[in-house]
C-alpha cells in the first residue's frame, strides 16, 4: 500500500508504524493544489491541519481507500462525501481514554486568559525596545472571579481543574455530560445564559456543528459583562467574528483570544489572508491571535502521531484481503 502522510516533522515510531503496511511518502508544506495532484497516487493519506480534503480533494484521490487525521475536529475532510465513495475516516474523535492524556490546548487555553488579563504579550514587547513601564501594564487577577465554560468534556474538564487552583468560581454549561462531572471537575451546572451573563471569563470548548456555527453573535455578546474576556480554542466558526470585532470596539467586552480564526482553512501555505481581527490585534493588546497552536507541544505530537499511525494500520490490517494459498 502506499501511503501519504502530510505531517511534518512526523514522529519516526509513527513513520515505522506505517511502513508496516508499505511504502509511506512524506510531503512536507504542500500548496493545496499540490496536494490534490499527487493524491491519485496513495490509497491512504494522513493529514493533520492545513490542507482540505473536499469533494474536489476525494474526487482526485481516486486510489483512496482511508484517510487519517491527527485531529478531533474534522471540518477539513468532507466526511459525509469520503464515506459515500468508500473512504474510512479515521480520527482522533471520540478516543476518550487516549485524549485524557493530551492537555496541550486546554493549557494553552488557559495561558491565553493568563496573557490576556496580565497584558503579558504587550508587556514583554515594550520590555524588548528597552522599556519598563511597570504601571502601564497593571491587570487584573483571576482568583475569585467566575470562568464559565461552554463545553465540560475532556478539554472543558482540564480547564475547570485549572480555573479551580488559581481560586476561581467555575461554572458550565454542557448538556450531554452527567451531574458527576460537573462535581469531579469542581463547577457548578447552568445555562447557557448563566454563562454568558455572570462569567468574567468565558472559555469554549465545543465540536463545530450546526447547532454550534457563530453561536457567539451579537447578541449572545452583548449579553457579557462589559469586563469579560473570551477565550476560543475550539473553532474559529463558533463565533462571529465580525461581531467580536465590534464588541472589542464599542468595550462591550474586554477582549478576545484566539488559537483559530474562522477562516484559517484558506491559510494552506502558511500565510494569513484577510482577517480583520488580526489587523485589530496589530494595534489593540486585547486581542490574542495565534496560529492553532493548542496541540502543539513536542509531547502532545508525539503521542497523536503514534497513535493516529497505529489506528490507520489496525484498520488496514484488520480490512486487508488474506493472501492466497500457493
Amino acid at each position: 500500500m502506499k501511503i501519504l502522510t502530510t505531517i511534518h516533522p512526523f514522529t519516526p515510531e509513527a513513520q515505522a508504524c506505517l511502513e508496516q503496511a508499505g511504502e509511506v511518502t512524506g510531503a512536507a508544506k504542500l500548496s493545496q493544489a499540490e496536494f490534490v495532484e499527487i493524491l491519485p497516487d496513495y490509497e491512504a493519506v494522513l493529514v493533520g491541519l492545513g490542507l482540505v480534503l473536499d469533494k474536489a480533494a476525494i474526487d482526485a484521490g481516486k486510489n483512496l481507500k482511508y484517510i487519517a487525521t491527527a485531529t478531533t475536529g474534522l471540518d477539513h475532510i468532507d466526511v459525509a462525501y469520503a464515506k459515500a465513495k468508500g473512504i474510512e475516516v479515521l480520527s482522533l474523535r471520540g478516543e476518550e481514554d487516549f485524549l485524557r492524556t493530551i492537555t496541550g490546548t486546554a493549557e494553552l487555553a488557559f495561558g491565553l486568559l493568563l496573557a490576556l488579563s496580565r497584558n503579558i504579550p504587550s508587556a514583554y514587547d515594550d520590555v524588548k525596545v528597552g522599556k519598563w513601564d511597570r504601571e502601564k501594564f497593571r491587570g487584573h487577577s483571576l482568583s475569585g472571579k467566575t470562568l464559565g465554560l461552554f463545553g465540560l468534556g475532556r478539554l472543558g474538564s482540564m480547564m475547570a481543574r485549572y480555573g479551580v487552583a488559581f481560586g476561581m468560581r467555575v461554572i458550565a454549561h454542557d448538556p450531554q455530560v452527567a451531574a458527576q462531572a460537573f462535581a469531579e471537575a469542581g463547577c457548578g451546572s447552568v445555562s447557557f445564559e448563566t454563562v454568558i451573563a455572570e462569567s468574567d471569563v468565558i472559555s469554549i470548548h465545543v465540536h463545530l456543528s450546526e447547532e454550534t456555527k457563530s453561536l457567539f453573535n451579537e447578541a449572545v455578546l452583548q449579553g457579557m459583562r462589559s469586563e469579560a474576556y473570551l477565550i476560543n480554542t475550539s473553532r474559529g466558526e463558533i463565533v462571529d467574528e465580525a461581531a467580536v470585532l465590534k464588541a472589542l470596539r464599542e468595550k462591550k467586552i474586554a477582549g478576545y483570544a484566539a488559537d483559530v480564526l474562522a477562516n484559517e482553512l484558506n491559510f494552506p501555505a502558511g500565510v494569513i489572508r484577510d482577517n480583520d481581527l488580526v489587523t485589530y490585534s496589530k494595534q489593540h493588546a486585547n486581542c490574542i491571535i495565534v496560529p492553532h497552536i493548542g496541540g502543539m507541544t513536542y509531547e502532545s505530537r508525539k503521542a497523536t502521531d503514534i497513535f493516529i499511525a497505529k489506528k490507520l494500520i489496525s484498520h488496514i490490517l484488520r480490512t486487508a484481503k488474506p493472501r492466497r494459498a500457493k
